[in-house]
């Protein structure tokens, strides 16, 4: 993974990475040589741009994407732009139906119980696999929802605004 302090000399070889430097210098109207022990910080400072969008981009390049977002997973715009915008901003309610599955129990009827107290609240509901059928049923009563896979597990929020 190339981080801020790897040297210039470490990726001059890599041609991806080189043509990407030279389209910021194009369009920043920027001239210069890079020096072989200059580092990565040093390089984003020549170039007047963020060490993270420079490291995103380098790492695009270089194959190692997913270590880099391990590092600054705020720089996921994929992940951060299919968040809504309440995911963050409200308690949630938290609803594990896995062991309610695993007791062959329907959790249907618990989250139908949940829901009529969530007050304004998000009800956080965690789960073997994705609930999609609770998507229209839910959204029939105004609710919006958000889902995403974390090592297997299924987190799907609701939320339905005051």
């Amino acid at each position: 993974m190339i981080d801020k302090q790897t040297k210039f000399a470490e990726i001059k070889d890599k041609s991806d990475i080189i043509e990407a430097l030279r389209e910021v210098m194009k369009v920043k109207n920027l001239a210069f040589a890079f020096n072989d022990d200059e580092n990565m910080e040093d390089i984003a400072q020549k170039l007047k741009i963020d060490i993270k969008d420079l490291l995103l981009v380098a790492n695009k390049k270089n194959g190692t994407e997913k270590e880099f977002y391990k590092i600054y997973p705020e720089m996921d715009i994929k992940k951060k732009s299919l968040e809504p915008s309440w995911l963050n901003k409200y308690d949630k309610i938290d609803l594990d139906v896995r062991p309610s599955l695993a007791n062959g129990v329907d959790p249907f009827g618990l989250i139908m119980q949940t829901i009529a107290k969530l007050d304004g609240k998000i009800l956080h509901i965690i789960n073997s696999f994705e609930t999609t059928p609770l998507y229209s049923v839910l959204g029939k009563q105004g609710f919006e929802h958000y889902a995403k896979q974390e090592n297997g597990v299924w987190h799907i929020y609701f939320y339905k605004g005051k």
